[in-house]
């Protein structure tokens, strides 16, 4: 065996005592990712609410009511007292001359 005078020396020398002790680092990982596709449901409920909503509208209703009342003479001066109150009878009604001595 050959021995050298420096011990360890490291320089190339093939010698068991020249030998150093590699360093192991921790390693270095790579990855290489593939995906694969998964469906996730997702679910959206729609509630259709139908509303009955309550709108007032208008509708107009008429009675008919019927009176029998005393006819007038056509052919007098006035509408005569009793009929439409007081004042309506009164002067200037009736008393134009329009139906006096009219014939129909």
């Amino acid at each position: 065996m050959r021995r050298h005078k420096n011990r360890g020396c490291g320089y190339g020398c093939s010698c068991h005592s020249c030998r150093t002790r590699p360093i192991v680092c921790p390693p270095t990982y790579r990855f290489h990712d593939t995906f694969t596709q998964r469906e996730v449901p997702f679910v959206h409920p729609i509630v259709n609410v139908n509303r009955q909503n309550v709108v007032n509208v208008p509708r107009h209703y008429f009675t008919e009511t019927e009176t029998t009342v005393p006819g007038r003479n056509i052919y007098a001066d006035s509408y005569g007292p009793g009929f439409g109150g007081p004042g309506f009878g009164g002067p200037g009604f009736g008393d134009s001359g329009f139906f006096r001595g009219r014939r129909y």
